[in-house]
């Protein structure tokens, strides 16, 4: 096999991916970054890092073969890049997952990025409901380095794969893992943040999606009573665990306009990133008036 360079290598995964038909929506958005996605993956590099001369690095025969190899597996079967790798990058961070696990790509990154910007006080206590793979209470910890954290999700193996997370990332200490039902296992315990990205879809648009979001787990996905019912009973209950000004902060996907219409009662405050209003609503404690 011909001796391969980092940069033939990313052209050759680049154009490879545009001729044939994926789906971009798992840590990339199209075919020169899911290239980057896999080939950073397999050679162990920072993603976020710029390294001189890196184009003409050459790649040793095992690893080439190896790309293409998953290069091509990705695109006859359509299996996320991250679920071959078994990494991925949410916000400038490295992650482990694997199918036990939904892939990070939630709309509350922005926030993240601008270090919750409309609280003004550091909050002393965080859960971090449905937390998957860990991967925005791991990011809460680094914002917010003095605050308790409470990650808490009803899958067991989501647990596994947030506690590897949490080793690799040196959190063990800053973050707690909880085993529940949304609040069911969460007892005695007020928050100055509670923040989510629940499951929202119903089984319909499950199945109507593209075929690689078919390999992450249905349980972190998919929610009864339309994909209302998981928004709804945290929009209902969050107030019983919040410290006075304390936020919920929340995504809702497309049920957006379903949830202000059934919580005509609520104001909730939309964020807005690059002059369009998200899919993600803040809410203070002492307006989440649900009577």
């Amino acid at each position: 096999m011909k001796k391969k360079t980092f940069l033939s290598l990313i052209n050759y995964c680049k154009k490879l991916f545009k001729n044939n038909k994926i789906y971009y929506g798992h840590s990339s958005y199209d075919a020169l970054s899911e290239s980057i996605n896999l080939i950073y993956s397999i050679l162990n590099i920072n993603i976020n890092k710029k390294y001189k001369k890196i184009n003409n690095f050459i790649v040793n025969n095992k690893k080439s073969k190896k790309i293409i190899k998953l290069a091509y597996k990705r695109i006859k079967k359509k299996i996320p890049i991250s679920y071959l790798t078994n990494n991925t990058w949410f916000c400038n961070k490295k992650f482990y997952v694997n199918k036990k696990v939904i892939i990070p790509r939630s709309p509350i990154s922005w926030i993240i990025k601008k270090k919750f910007n409309f609280i003004k006080k550091n909050p002393r206590n965080i859960l971090d409901l449905c937390t998957g793979s860990g991967c925005i209470a791991i990011l809460c910890s680094y914002i917010f380095p003095k605050s308790k954290i409470d990650a808490s999700d009803i899958s067991k193996n989501a647990l596994q794969i947030a506690k590897k997370n949490i080793f690799i990332h040196k959190k063990k200490n800053k973050i707690k893992l909880i085993k529940s039902n949304l609040f069911k296992n969460i007892k005695n315990k007020k928050y100055d943040i509670i923040i989510s990205n629940p499951p929202y879809l119903n089984i319909k648009e499950m199945k109507n999606l593209p075929k690689e979001y078919l390999y992450e787990p249905k349980i972190s996905l998919i929610s009864k009573k339309k994909g209302l019912y998981i928004i709804q009973q945290i929009i209902n209950n969050s107030y019983k665990y919040l410290n006075k000004n304390g936020y919920l902060i929340c995504e809702t996907g497309n049920k957006k306009n379903k949830i202000i219409k059934n919580n005509k009662n609520i104001k909730f405050k939309w964020i807005k990133f690059n002059n369009k209003i998200n899919q993600v609503f803040y809410i203070k404690k002492e307006k989440l008036n649900i009577k």
